[in-house]
């Protein structure tokens, strides 16, 4: 992990000037997760370029390509409600108390839960696929990655509450964003290992498939393509038993000609106690099941 971290910067400090690419800086605004990157292509042209296809060859085009890194992405991430959720149970216990509907269901807890950490910064090297080229877009580019990522932070979250721990990340990663006027796609295929600094949080290996799409004009089956779909699934580093499932299902409405869209979903979260050790385990108590709800609007 370190060592795609350092040859990520390398290559960009030692390749010259004219014979980079442009580099490219995008924005994109979440509720949930809300990244700014700047994407350094190696060469200049780098881009590949693709057409609107069906969502089943979308995929199998990515996943076809050949894994040689032409760029370079260095990415900083926030989780706005999740940390929202840190935020009301330190400043307004009372209210975050006042939302324990069931001994397994906290409104707060069940609206900001998904995500184990409050941001982070990334390094990315790999491939990227331009789906702009020849059509219009709306709001940032919008890309397909495919390669390898690092990535590192200095918290975790626990029961909506920060807990000290730097921790790293590595995966291998097919990530996409692809929006025209018919519809929109998001989808995200990875695996990898997350070791943390904190020794009462259990290393893992994991494996995520994400699914996300909404489609602005009706058709005849678009009331079940307008869904997203999540799954994550931890493993114990030692003996790779599970430890934790996470599941999200959604539905998307698109909202008018905003080309934005509505979304709500309600999902569970299972975490086994052995992800915790000594003081953490203590406060993260027995096997841990959350029913999730989570409401949005995307851009």
């Amino acid at each position: 992990m370190e060592r795609l971290l350092l040859a990520g910067l390398l290559l960009a400090a030692a390749a010259p000037a004219a014979a980079l690419g442009k580099p490219s800086v995008d924005l994109e605004l979440d509720a949930y997760y809300t990244p700014l990157s700047v994407t350094l292509p190696f060469v200049a042209g780098a881009d590949e370029k693709d057409v609107e296809k069906g969502e089943l060859l979308t995929y199998r085009d990515m996943l076809a390509r050949a894994l040689v890194p032409r760029f370079l992405v260095l990415e900083a991430s926030v989780n706005p409600l999740p940390c929202a959720g840190v935020l009301i149970r330190k400043h307004a216990r009372s209210f975050y108390d006042d939302t324990q509907l069931a001994p397994s269901t906290n409104l707060v807890k069940s609206l900001t839960a998904g995500f184990d950490e409050p941001w982070a910064l990334t390094l990315f090297l790999g491939k990227v696929i331009d789906y702009s080229e020849g059509r219009k877009t709306l709001g940032h580019r919008k890309r397909g990655y495919v390669g390898y990522l690092a990535s590192v932070g200095d918290y975790h979250i626990l029961l909506n509450q920060l807990i000290p721990d730097y921790w790293v990340e590595a995966e291998a990663k097919v990530k996409g964003d692809q929006s025209t006027e018919n519809r929109r796609m998001k989808w995200s295929f990875r695996f990898g290992t997350k070791r943390h600094g904190n020794r009462e949080i259990l290393d893992t290996y994991y494996v995520g498939l994400r699914r996300d799409r909404t489609d602005f004009k009706p058709g005849p089956w678009s009331w079940l393509l307008s869904t997203a779909l999540e799954y994550r699934v931890d493993f114990d580093h030692h003996d790779l038993h599970p430890v934790m499932h996470f599941l999200m299902a959604e539905k998307n409405w698109p909202l008018g000609k905003s080309k934005m869209a509505l979304s709500v979903g309600a999902g569970y979260l299972y975490r086994a106690a052995g992800n915790y050790r000594g003081g953490l385990a203590v406060m993260h108590g027995p096997a841990e099941e959350q029913f999730l709800l989570r409401p949005n609007i995307k851009f």
